[in-house]
């Protein structure tokens, strides 16, 4: 969780949740060398420490070529990814602030109003 207040702890894991069912970090971290014992956990740390030394070999020189396809395959997955669509409330000033955002086209509202009539 993103901390909001000075009191509260935050760590930036939490924005790299994948649902357990996929097995995301746990084939991951396989690939390189490490797993739980059967019905344990991970190595204290292992995540953070994974992270840590991705970002350190990728920002060599001499891996360029892996940082490349593995930029290319992120852009290819993002590309697949739906973007997030508006919601529009009842409001007429959250309209305009959606439409003054980008979220919301004038193209969009125009239609959604013809929609209606």
């Amino acid at each position: 969780m993103v901390a909001t207040k000075t009191t509260q702890k935050s760590t930036a894991m939490d924005y790299l949740a994948a649902p357990r069912s996929e097995g995301l970090v746990i084939a991951l971290l396989s690939l390189l060398g490490f797993t739980a014992p059967e019905g344990g956990r991970l190595p204290v740390g292992v995540k953070y420490d994974s992270l840590v030394a991705m970002r350190d070999v990728f920002g060599l020189t001499e891996s360029s070529e892996t940082l490349n396809m593995v930029q290319a395959r992120i852009s290819e997955l993002q590309a697949s990814r739906k973007t997030a669509t508006a919601r529009i409330s009842a409001s007429p000033s959250s309209i305009m602030a959606a439409v003054k955002s980008g979220k919301l086209s004038l193209d969009e509202l125009k239609t959604a109003i013809a929609e209606l009539s």
